[in-house]
């Protein structure tokens, strides 16, 4: 499987979730430390918009392989609060990930996107020990046309 991210050219090799340790977001506390993915380029490019007050520059697009047989946790809209998708964000959503995180069972964990209800975002755990297995394939310049903001 493949999944992409965004990210400044400085951090495009870092899958240890370095970001993390500065901010939290929707599926996580400040400190805790996850790589988040998409299962689509263009969602996420959608995320980076949603989550950014201008267009960004000097972006890379990140591809990353994951095995077939990797350890998933398929979270689902049913268990989540229904406010879910807002902002700010509930704590009811980096609860569900310290808890996954904490179990240890699976390497990954995908939820639904909140600005794109039907696809889907893929949490990677670096502290995995799964983790290794993923393989950033490739590294490409991306850009965003101005007429997205």
């Amino acid at each position: 499987m493949l999944v992409f991210r965004i990210a400044s050219r400085a951090y495009a090799s870092d899958l240890q979730g370095t970001g993390c340790l500065y901010s939290g977001g929707r599926w996580h506390y400040k400190g805790t430390q996850i790589v988040y993915t998409s299962e689509h380029v263009s969602l996420s490019k959608l995320e980076i918009l949603a989550n950014s007050p201008f267009i960004p520059k000097s972006q890379t697009l990140v591809t990353i392989e994951i095995p077939d047989e990797a350890s998933i946790l398929d979270v689902g809209k049913e268990p989540l609060p229904d406010n879910w998708w807002q902002f700010p964000y509930p704590d009811a959503l980096a609860n569900i990930t310290e808890q996954w995180i904490g179990q240890g069972k699976f390497w990954i964990m995908k939820v639904p996107s909140a600005h794109s209800f039907n696809e889907f975002n893929y949490l990677l755990n670096p502290a995995h020990s799964d983790h290794k297995l993923a393989k950033v394939i490739r590294i490409e310049d991306i850009y965003f046309d101005k007429r997205l903001k």
